[in-house]
């Protein structure tokens, strides 16, 4: 049957379909496809939109483990061509929510016929059945299975080498400038001479960690959502953190947003323990910025306590640093 002369016409499937459309208007996670018809291996993208307030949101309620774990396939079979991260946004006037957690997944299948996305738990809540239509491809009449292709190696020139991982390259490139800087500097000063036999000191630099634990104290210590400064608090907090995972980890965390550092998280040396809650301190700080109201002083003091017990959880340890 053609494309264009598709139609319902099976009362169950219309009954399903009428049935998954009406109830997400009401429920807190729906699902949302970009085309409800593809062909074998045409991708489509699936969306989950989850509503939800400050209160859950920092109470672990969207927390990883409140999502799919989908690897390969889904639940309904289809198979998983790519999962990107969280988005954060503003939730939709009206709705009954302060936040809007979007995620999104790119998915295909290679069979014909009818398949249905089943409902799907997110936390408490629990989505509806999406359908969707597979066609099958339409061939010519004296079509033939072509033969076997070979295997093609793909050989990255050094250009294109460069390219792919210009961002690293640039990143050791200009941490190596800044050891010749400092070993250049500490050539000079051994041998200039100082006045009247004075010996002048070495510059000191501060660990990450002593500048972290002072800036994450003093912002702890001053409190400024209490007088009107949560999102500067807030912004500056998370800052502190994100130069702390540069200098400690060497985790380039200051310019990329939290999906982007969730992301790179498990590549990194940060303890696996910490990869959740740290994910989890920084979108609240993200949501600071979407509040319709105040957080309580309670969530803004957490937060940095958060940060400064990661802190103090991963600095180096003083007898191996004598």
């Amino acid at each position: 049957m053609p494309a264009a002369e598709f139609r319902f016409k099976s009362p169950l499937l219309g009954f399903l379909l009428g049935l998954g459309l009406g109830l997400t208007a009401t429920a807190q996670v729906e699902w949302s496809v970009d085309t409800n018809r593809i062909q074998w291996g045409e991708p489509l993208e699936l969306t989950a939109s989850w509503v939800l307030s400050l209160e859950a949101l920092s109470a672990g309620e969207a927390d990883s483990s409140s999502w799919p774990a989908w690897t390969d396939t889904t639940d309904g079979g289809f198979e998983v061509l790519a999962s990107l991260p969280v988005d954060t946004l503003q939730a939709p006037l009206g709705s009954s929510g302060d936040l809007l957690l979007q995620k999104t997944w790119r998915l295909t299948r290679w069979d014909s016929g009818f398949a249905v996305m089943p409902p799907a738990q997110f936390g408490p809540h629990r989505t509806t059945p999406i359908l969707i239509q597979v066609l099958a491809p339409v061939l010519e009449e004296d079509a033939q299975p072509r033969p076997p292709a070979d295997i093609v190696a793909v050989h990255w020139t050094l250009w294109e080498q460069i390219q792919r991982h210009g961002r690293w390259i640039a990143f050791l490139l200009f941490l190596a400038g800044v050891a010749a800087l400092g070993v250049g500097l500490v050539r000079r000063l051994k041998r200039s001479p100082s006045p009247e036999g004075f010996t002048s000191p070495l510059p000191q630099v501060e660990l990450p960690h002593v500048i972290a634990l002072r800036e994450l104290e003093r912002l702890l210590k001053e409190e400024g959502w209490a007088r009107g400064q949560a999102k500067e608090t807030q912004a500056q907090a998370s800052l502190v953190v994100r130069h702390y995972l540069e200098g400690a980890f060497g985790l380039p965390a200051a310019e990329r947003t939290t999906g982007e550092i969730e992301s790179l998280l498990p590549l990194s040396s940060v303890p696996q323990a910490w990869h959740s809650r740290l994910t989890q301190a920084l979108n609240q700080a993200d949501s600071v910025k979407f509040a319709k109201g105040n957080l309580p002083d309670v969530a803004h003091r957490a937060a940095i306590e958060a940060y400064l017990e990661f802190v103090r959880e991963t600095q180096p340890d003083p007898h191996e640093e004598g």
